[in-house]
This record gives C-alpha cells, sequence and structure tokens, in this order.
C-alpha cells in the first residue's frame, strides 16, 4: 500500500463549471465576484490551512479535540449568566425530531405549513400566559437582540431616540445594545444601581426622567446579579413621565413571580432557552418579545394568526412577516429577516409537556434549590451574599480570595462553581443552580466551597 498517496480532495465545481457561470454572468475571473470589497481588506496570501484528510482521519482528529473540552457533561456545573442547564423532556427530541419540523423552513405558502404554524401560534399563546401581555412574534435570534429590538420598538412608538437602560443588564447583552443603538442614531443612557440590593436606583430613574422625556426604559429582571427588579414600582415611574417600559426576564422565573406585562411593562421579552433549549455551547437560542396590542405594529419577525378557511375548519396563517425588511433598510421595523422556528417547537413542546402547575413547579424547584445553596455557603467564613433583595435561581456572592484562583481548584473537584464577575467588586462569583441538582450535589458543593477557600487546599 503506498502511504504517500495525497489525500483526497472534494470540489463542487469543475474548472469548466466555473466559466460557464462566469460568461453567464458577463465575467471574466472570480476576482470580478468580488470587486466591490475594498482591496485593501482583501487576504492576498494563501490561507493557513492544513492539508485535506480523508474523512474518517478528520473525524478521528476532530473528536480528539473535542474530548480536551470540558463540559456541564463532565463536571458539576453552576454556571449561569444568561444560559442555563435545565432538564429536558425526553418528549421534546422526540417531537422536534419528527421531518416534519426538522426540516420544514419559512412557510412562505401557509396553506401548505399547517402543522409547523399551529406549532408556532401555540409557542406565541403559551408564552403570552408567561409574559403577560397579548402580541408575541414567533421568535427573533436570542435574548439579547430581542432587548435591543425592544430598543427601536420603543423609540418609533414614542417618536424619541433617547433610551434609559439599567447598567445592571446583563454586560454582554449590553455589548448588543450598544451595537444595535448606535448605527441608529440612538441616545443610550445608563441608569446606576443600589449598590446594597442589586435592584435599579429608581429615585436616580426618576430623576434623570425629570430631566427630559425619554422613549422607554430597558431592564432585567433577573439581572445581572440574579436580583429580582421592583417592575410594578418602575413601571409607575416611568409612564408617569410618558416613558415606555421594556423588561427581559428567564421565562423559568416568571413561573414563581408575576408576569412583567402584568405588573405594568409596555414589552416583555426573554431568551427562552430554558425552555428545553440545550446549551449547545452558546447557541442557537430563541428570543421571543411580546408587547401591547397597540404596539403589535413595531413588533420584528413573524406572527402567526388562527382564521378559519371556506370550509369553516379551523386554519393558521402569517399575518405578519418582515423577511423582506431588508430591502427597506434604515425605514425597516427591524433588520430580523428569519426566525428561529424549530427552537420555538421545542420551547412549546416543553411548556405543553409540564403543563400550567408543572410550570410553577419547576420554577419553584430552582427558587428552593438556590436559596438551599445560598444558604450553605453564607455559612462559610469570608463568604456573604452581595445584594440583599431576593433572587430567583442565580446569586452574586463576595469570596475572601481571588476567584479566579479559587475557580481553578473548583475545577480539579470538577466543579465549575459560577461567573466571575468584576462588577465594582474584585472578587465576586456569580452562581446558578437549576432543578437537575440533587441535595447531595448542593451539599458536595458547599463543601468543597469550604475546602478550596482553605490555604492548605
Amino acid at each position: 500500500m503506498n502511504t504517500t498517496t495525497k489525500p483526497f480532495g472534494y470540489n463542487t465545481h469543475r474548472e469548466s463549471d466555473r466559466k460557464k457561470m462566469l460568461k453567464k454572468l458577463g465575467m471574466s475571473s472570480i476576482a470580478d465576484l468580488f470587486k466591490q470589497i475594498p482591496s485593501e481588506v482583501i487576504i492576498k496570501r494563501k490561507l493557513n490551512l492544513p492539508d485535506p484528510l480523508p474523512e474518517w482521519q478528520l473525524e478521528a482528529q476532530l473528536r480528539s479535540l473535542a474530548e480536551k473540552n470540558s463540559t456541564v457533561l463532565d463536571y458539576d456545573s453552576y454556571l449561569g449568566g444568561g444560559a442555563y442547564q435545565h432538564h429536558i423532556p425526553a418528549v421534546c427530541d422526540a417531537v422536534v425530531g419528527r421531518s416534519e419540523f426538522l426540516t420544514a423552513y419559512t412557510p412562505y405558502q401557509p396553506e401548505m405549513s399547517q402543522g409547523l404554524l399551529q406549532a408556532l401560534f401555540e409557542f406565541q399563546k403559551m408564552m403570552a400566559a408567561i409574559l403577560g401581555l397579548p402580541a408575541v412574534n414567533s421568535s427573533v435570534y436570542d435574548g439579547a437582540t430581542a432587548l435591543a429590538e425592544s430598543a427601536t420598538m420603543l423609540c418609533r412608538a414614542n417618536n424619541n431616540k433617547k433610551i434609559l437602560m439599567a447598567e445592571n443588564v446583563l454586560i454582554e447583552w449590553q455589548e448588543v445594545i450598544n451595537t444595535y443603538t448606535q448605527g441608529r442614531g440612538i441616545e443610550l443612557i445608563k441608569i446606576q444601581h443600589n449598590l446594597k440590593t442589586g435592584q435599579i436606583d429608581i429615585d436616580e430613574l426618576e430623576n434623570c426622567l425629570k430631566k427630559g422625556s425619554a422613549a422607554g426604559f430597558l431592564v432585567q429582571s433577573p439581572n445581572v446579579f440574579g436580583v429580582i427588579e421592583d417592575i410594578k414600582h418602575i413601571a409607575e415611574v416611568c409612564h408617569q413621565y410618558k416613558t415606555l417600559l421594556s423588561v427581559s426576564s428567564n421565562p423559568i422565573a416568571l413561573g414563581k413571580f408575576e408576569a412583567p406585562g402584568k405588573l405594568g411593562a409596555d414589552i416583555v421579552s426573554c431568551e427562552t432557552q430554558p425552555l428545553g433549549i440545550p446549551l449547545n455551547a452558546g447557541g442557537p437560542y430563541l428570543g421571543s418579545i411580546a408587547t401591547r396590542k397597540k404596539f403589535e405594529k413595531y413588533l420584528p419577525g413573524r406572527i402567526v394568526g388562527q382564521t378559519t378557511d371556506i370550509k369553516g375548519k379551523r386554519a393558521f396563517v402569517l399575518i405578519k412577516e418582515s423577511r423582506e425588511q431588508h430591502v427597506a433598510r434604515e425605514q425597516a421595523t427591524s433588520n430580523i429577516c428569519t426566525n428561529q422556528a424549530l427552537l420555538a417547537v421545542r420551547a412549546a413542546v416543553f411548556l405543553a409537556s409540564l403543563g400550567e402547575e408543572g410550570f410553577k413547579k419547576f420554577a419553584e424547584i430552582n427558587y428552593i434549590k438556590a436559596h438551599y445553596l445560598a444558604k450553605q455557603i453564607t455559612k462559610i467564613s469570608g463568604v456573604r451574599l452581595l445584594k440583599t433583595s431576593d433572587f430567583f435561581n442565580e446569586f452574586l456572592v463576595a469570596l475572601p480570595i481571588n476567584p479566579e484562583k479559587f475557580f481553578m481548584k473548583m475545577k480539579k473537584k470538577k466543579i465549575f462553581p459560577g461567573i466571575y464577575r468584576n462588577i465594582k467588586s474584585k472578587h465576586t462569583l456569580l452562581i446558578a443552580v437549576t432543578e437537575v441538582k440533587s441535595k447531595e450535589q448542593l451539599d458536595y458543593m458547599a463543601n468543597a466551597f469550604n475546602k478550596c477557600l482553605t490555604k492548605n487546599n
């Protein structure tokens, strides 16, 4: 056997195919396709890529690289910060894995896509109940883009280009919001939080509103500290000054706490990943936005409606779709050009499998287990809760040692203890607890926590 044979290659087009296509386009070379790209940003050298490999060797190489990763399947994880390890009922994979859902795409011909449209309609209906507002889209990319989209909705609804934003919104999400607003000429003003409670400083919010009108206020609850905000009070202050309120929430938390829409929020959005969507190493995820009927016209994405066909049977139609909005450019309601339909179906299956009472119990278990661990950990010398307000399933603690060193110690015990947050305090750790943790795991975590804080461990 000749082991020096050149590895197999794969090319989709022959040279003759390329020539035919170029001739049809009226071009003489492939370089003509890229004439609009400035020459200074074009790489003029060969890419630094390895030689091609046979498929079986490539699979082995990728497998060996993947085995170097540490995952929540190998470690006891208390990571959160916007993405959470929840139990996913087997029915989610069973239903969503069916070919009619898995291979379905945008239903341009609704009459041919009744099953998918009904699933999206049910998703909207369930999310309306959870978020507390009647008009819900059938998704945007993720929670961060959902909150950012709500900022542009507020500006259009209130004909004002000034947005106030709580500084205790997830830091990574703030970057997305900055990207969305700066290109649209939107002025973004941050409102500080109370260092003791972790909640937004409502007095500062009111003082800012007294100085001049704003289109709206963006707030998150639970926020970056895991703390629950006083949405009702915030809504009252905002509306007193004719400012709209947009709230981003963890949907699981709304199984225990009142829906923001029922507390006065004008827009409620969420990252829907906790509803039956795997961590997926960071995505794809699912953003959902709900609003009042009078602001429905500003919603990005699609809305599925219910009607009857000519025979009087129940039927589903797209009553709004904005895929072609990229043509309108800056005049578009949004530049979201697709949705996360498959993940919306997953969320709908997840919620249907739990039912209303099961969903409430699911949330309650998260809350109880998080508070149990917080109580055990704060018994340890030098560890204390940094914020006094109530939290859902995530909390911030102060550590007596550098959190990065502590993290490495805990990793040796096969534990991801949380996320290091450098927020106006150097030694802090954000710890998330979900229903998947047993009491034994929580006790082991607290014991390991204690040992790793001592100098001899």
